[in-house]
C-alpha cells in the first residue's frame, strides 16, 4: 500500500513537508505544492480521509441546503449541484443535500444556500458554520454570496434587442423582493434610459401561464416590431406561447429570456436567452465556501458577481 514515505521519496523532501502540502497546504510555497501533488499522482497515493479529518479536526461534508419548494424548482438545480459535487471532489469534500434550516450542524463543515428568502437570513448568520449564498445578498448582509451578474445579463439583453431594430421593448419581471429580481429589472431600465425608449415594466410570478396571460392582455399596446425581455426562461415560454398566437417570431415579436439551462431548449421557435454560466459559478461557490472553511481568522464579507453571455437562436433575430 502507498504510504507518504513513497510519496517523500518520490518527490526528494521530508514526510512531514507531504503531510503540510496534504492537510496544511497555505504553509507551503506554490513550487512545493506542484513537486509533491505531482509525486502524490505519480505514486496513486489517496489520503487517509479519516486521518485528515482527525488532523484537521473537520469532516470533509459541504451541506448544499435547498430552501424552496423542490416541486417548482427550476432544472439548473442539477446543473449546479453536479458542478459543485465535482469540485467539492476535488477538494477533498463531498457535497450532501438538505431542505431543513433547523438540521444540526455537528458533522458539516459550511453551508451553500440556495432558494433562501429574506425572512431566512437572521437564522442563516445564526448557523455555527461557514454559509455561502448562491444568489446576491442584500446590501448590509454579513454573508458571502455568489451569483451571476443579474443587471448585466438583463443590459446584456436590452442592448442585443435595440441592436436587432427593436424599439418596443418590454420587460417582464417577477414579482419578488429578492435582490436579484430588483437587479434584473434595473438592467432593463437602464438600457431604457440610455436609448431614450419607452419602458414597459411589468411583473408576474414564474409560471408559464401567468406570463402567457399577462402577455395576452397587454398586446393591443404593441407597437410593432415588439421586443419582450423576460426575468427568466419560464416567463419567457408562456410570453411566446401567447404572441405566437397572434405575431410572427421573431419578425413582429421578439423573446429572450434568462437562464439557458433547460426550458429554453423546448420552445419552437428556439429561445434566445441569457445563459448563466453554472461551471463557473460552481467553482466560485466551492472557492469561496472552502477559503472560509479552512481561513484560521474571520474574513470580509465577499459578494462575487459571474458575467453571462447571450446564446442567440431563433425567436430574435428580424
Amino acid at each position: 500500500m502507498v504510504n507518504l514515505n513513497d510519496v517523500a521519496r518520490k518527490a526528494h523532501v521530508s514526510k512531514m513537508t507531504v503531510s503540510r502540502v496534504i492537510n496544511h497546504p497555505d504553509q507551503v510555497s506554490p513550487e512545493v505544492m506542484t513537486l509533491v501533488q505531482q509525486a502524490i499522482k505519480a505514486v496513486g497515493y489517496v489520503p487517509n480521509q479519516v486521518a485528515r479529518a482527525l488532523v484537521n479536526k473537520r469532516h470533509y461534508v459541504i451541506r448544499f441546503l435547498l430552501l424552496e419548494d423542490v416541486a417548482t424548482v427550476e432544472p439548473n438545480y442539477a446543473k449546479l449541484l453536479i458542478r459543485l459535487a465535482q469540485n467539492l471532489q476535488q477538494k477533498g469534500y463531498t457535497l450532501e443535500i438538505s431542505l431543513d434550516i433547523t438540521a444540526e450542524t455537528k458533522s458539516i463543515d459550511g453551508i451553500i444556500v440556495s432558494g433562501w428568502r429574506q425572512e431566512d437570513l437572521s437564522k442563516l448568520q445564526a448557523l455555527d458554520v461557514p454559509v455561502t449564498l448562491y444568489g446576491a445578498a442584500p446590501t448590509n448582509c454579513p454573508l458571502s454570496s455568489v451569483d451571476v451578474d443579474n443587471q448585466v445579463g438583463i443590459e446584456k439583453a436590452t442592448e442585443y434587442m435595440w441592436r436587432q431594430g427593436y424599439r418596443d421593448i418590454y420587460y417582464i419581471g417577477l414579482s419578488l423582493d429578492l435582490p436579484f429580481a430588483k437587479q434584473r429589472e434595473a438592467g432593463y431600465r437602464a438600457v431604457m434610459a440610455q436609448k431614450g425608449g419607452r419602458v414597459s415594466v411589468y411583473q408576474t410570478e414564474n409560471h408559464a401561464h401567468l406570463a402567457d396571460t399577462l402577455v395576452t392582455n397587454l398586446m393591443h399596446n404593441f407597437q410593432l416590431p415588439t421586443a419582450i425581455v423576460c426575468a427568466t426562461d419560464r416567463i419567457a415560454l408562456g410570453v411566446l406561447r401567447a404572441v405566437q398566437r397572434v405575431y410572427h417570431i421573431p419578425r413582429e415579436c421578439g423573446v429572450i429570456g434568462f437562464d439557458g439551462v433547460f426550458i429554453d431548449q423546448l420552445t419552437q421557435p428556439q429561445l434566445t436567452t441569457v445563459r448563466q454560466p453554472f461551471a463557473l459559478i460552481a467553482e466560485k461557490i466551492v472557492a469561496q465556501i472552502i477559503s472560509q472553511i479552512e481561513s484560521e481568522t474571520t474574513l470580509e464579507t465577499n459578494n462575487v458577481s459571474v458575467s453571462p453571455d447571450i446564446v442567440v437562436r431563433e425567436t430574435t433575430s428580424l
